[in-house]
């Protein structure tokens, strides 16, 4: 998937805000310290802040790791001196040119590494981001290999060993993947391609890098797949592949790719995530694009990242470096509307969602289909029953809207809300957000039946929800807080 061939222009500076609220809250100091979790910087957007106040907020949030997209000066100067270990990127574009000439490859690193050394932390140089998947530059495909290892040479040759080299590649490298233990690489690149970069990184010791997304498996095929199984909340036994067992769609993704690097004899080398993340909102036929959906996965990504239990069913015990996709919001990318919704932050810096970043997750609790952030009664300032008079005239009887019934909250309630916010815009509802108070389930509620109603209606939605939902005439908005209709 990848997060930016190209920087945002920055025409635009956005008013900063350092106001990350629950997303710092007990973050410990052993998490800043914490190396396994990184996070990715994406720039593809015209309305970020700038490199020195994103690489505040990178502290804040407690990543000890960052990756970028290029190795771009600007973003540099503003990590020198932070203690971030920085991984940065040799682009697609810049490929054929280090993957044919040493000269090349030396210049390169001169002037991205080298002259930022030891002020900037750069752990690891990325060769390319998922050249593999892109048939449109298929004919720089064999310059991979040789790129990494020009780029390798560079570095021993500026006394700079400690850096890593590999590349970042998608998930759909491999031909197969179900059951994990038949997992096995596109035919097209396993020999030519796939064989020489393990070989490489099986001689340098250095990292494999794979962006996998358990959503787009799960979202092209929902019907057999568990959203349980997707989100880590699985507590059974979701797959049976021989003695091994797998309640997580992200562990079976993962020993897919270990099945396939020891079919070619290479299942020493480490595996390291590049990417990987849930997006927030997405299209009408982009079902589970949803804030809730992304709290839980990155929250369930941390517990597996950092508990006791590290590894896979086939690869046990072993740490797996892992980058979250991403730390922005980038509303310059191509593409449907999830491209543009994978981040942490809004660009003005606040939290788009709520998540223990500590790895401390003794109190986590899985919760079911796209649930939003936890009610929470009586927070400072807020009695449970603000004010929600209606606007000031009712509407037109042409106009209505969808409603929670005023009856009792119910759990068949509940699981309509949940199911509402699955499939439509729930983001009013969040913390912080103009419809999040009164916080309650009726409320809530009503504001997402209302929400997917609007959506669906003239493609037979209705506004019944289990009975737990009412049609109205007048317009149930109140101060900030407006009802689409």
């Amino acid at each position: 998937m990848g997060s930016g061939k190209q920087p945002g222009s920055g025409r635009r500076q956005p008013t900063f805000l350092i106001s990350i609220w629950m997303l710092l809250i007990c973050l410990s100091a052993s998490a800043a310290g914490n190396r396994l979790i990184g996070i990715n910087y994406g720039r593809v957007a015209d309305n970020l802040p700038s490199p020195t106040q994103a690489v505040a907020l990178i502290q804040q949030l407690k990543f000890g790791r960052v990756k970028i997209y290029d190795a771009d000066p600007q973003v540099l100067t503003a990590m020198a001196n932070t203690g971030l270990q920085v991984v940065v990127m040799v682009t697609n574009q810049e490929l054929e040119g280090v993957g044919s000439s040493q000269a090349t490859a030396n210049e390169w690193v001169q002037k991205n590494v080298v002259a930022w050394h030891p002020a900037v932390n750069i752990i690891t140089v990325v060769v390319g981001n998922e050249v593999l998947s892109d048939l449109t530059i298929q004919q720089t495909w064999p310059r991979l290999v040789p790129a990494m290892k020009n780029i390798h040479h560079a570095l021993k040759r500026y006394k700079l060993r400690h850096v890593k080299v590999t590349t970042s590649v998608a998930i759909d490298c491999l031909e197969t993947s179900y059951p994990p233990s038949n997992g096995t690489f596109r035919q097209d690149i396993a020999a030519p391609v796939i064989a020489p970069l393990l070989q490489f990184l099986s001689k340098t010791k250095f990292p494999f890098f794979i962006n996998v997304y358990p959503y787009f498996a799960w979202a092209s095929n929902p019907q057999q797949i568990s959203l349980d199984y997707t989100l880590f909340g699985s507590r059974t036994v979701m797959v049976e592949d021989g003695s091994r067992h797998y309640s997580s769609l992200l562990d079976a993704q993962l020993d897919a790719l270990f099945s396939a690097m020891e079919k070619l004899g290479f299942d020493k080398v480490k595996l390291g995530i590049s990417e990987t993340g849930w997006p927030t909102k997405g299209d009408t036929d982009e079902i589970g694009a949803t804030i809730a959906n992304a709290a839980l996965y990155n929250s369930g990504l941390i517990k597996w990242g950092l508990g006791a239990k590290k590894g896979t069913p086939l690869r046990p015990g072993r740490d797996i470096p892992t980058f979250v996709f991403s730390l922005f919001n980038e509303n310059l990318k191509p593409g449907p509307s999830t491209e543009r919704n994978w981040g942490l932050l809004y660009p003005n810096g606040t939290s788009v969602y709520a998540i223990d970043l500590t790895g401390d997750l003794k109190d986590f609790e899985y919760a079911p289909l796209a649930q939003p952030l936890p009610f929470e009664p009586g927070l400072p300032g807020s009695s449970g029953n603000e004010d929600q008079t209606p606007l000031a005239s009712p509407s037109s009887h042409k106009t209505q809207w969808c409603v929670a019934k005023p009856a009792v909250e119910t759990e068949a309630m509940k699981s309509a809300l949940e199911y509402a916010c699955s499939q439509s815009d729930c983001e009013a509802i969040q913390k912080e957000q103009a419809c999040y108070y009164p916080v309650s389930l009726r409320s809530h509620a009503s504001y997402a039946f209302n929400s997917y109603y609007q959506r669906y209606k003239h493609d037979g939605g209705t506004c019944d929800f289990a009975g737990t939902a009412v049609l109205v005439s007048t317009n149930p908005s109140y101060k900030d807080c407006l009802y689409p209709a």
